[in-house]
């Protein structure tokens, strides 16, 4: 949902006056000034905030971060959106920009632990030991995910969750999609292995 306020500013930059109007974009996106023009943004955040919240939440496991790496990738399409090529992917132009957000922060950390996917929360009126096993099993998922690549862990949030192709998934995180496809394979391989005694 996006709320703006009447607010509106003026500023003066190398002597020319330019009009920014503060708005709340989002639940996750913090008070920012849009420039004149740029009114279509709050659309481009409606539409794409999701995919972009889940991809860095993957990577992350991290709400706070999540929500600060959110709010940077938004900040700096904004400030790029004369890059971007119409007629192009929009997903893929921010969902690029959200990966070098991460990866910068990831840069400066050193150390980033990746948690990968949520669980889904157990649904109502499983019996006390049904929870307790759902509970285990998301655990399990979350140390799994935990032991992939950055780059393993990426592509696969991006196939297995957000279902986008192979060639679009390049794109975003940099590789071939040849290299997409095997990281892939890595992680669906490295994921059965630890997960294998579920099935039994």
């Amino acid at each position: 949902m996006s709320l703006t306020t009447p607010l509106a500013t003026a500023t003066v930059r190398g002597g020319s006056v330019i009009t920014t109007r503060r708005c709340l974009l989002s639940d996750h996106i913090a008070v920012i000034d849009l420039p004149a023009g740029a009114d279509g943004f709050e659309g481009v955040v409606a539409e794409h905030e999701g995919p972009v919240y889940r991809l860095l939440h993957a990577l992350t496991g991290d709400t706070h971060d999540t929500e600060d790496l959110t709010q940077e990738t938004f900040l700096r399409a904004l400030n790029r959106l004369e890059t971007f090529t119409p007629g192009t992917n929009m997903r893929t132009w921010l969902l690029r920009i959200a990966s070098n957000a991460y990866f910068d922060l990831h840069r400066r950390r050193r150390a980033v632990a990746f948690r990968g996917l949520d669980a889904d929360p157990p649904g109502e009126g499983h019996p006390p030991e049904r929870t307790m096993e759902l509970a285990e099993q998301g655990e399990l998922l979350r140390a799994a995910l935990a032991e992939l690549t950055p780059t393993a862990c990426m592509v696969f949030h991006l196939k297995a969750v957000e279902g986008l192709p192979f060639q679009e998934i390049a794109t975003i995180v940099g590789v071939s999609a040849e290299a997409a496809r095997w990281h892939m394979f890595q992680a669906r391989s490295r994921l059965r292995k630890r997960l294998a005694h579920l099935r039994n």
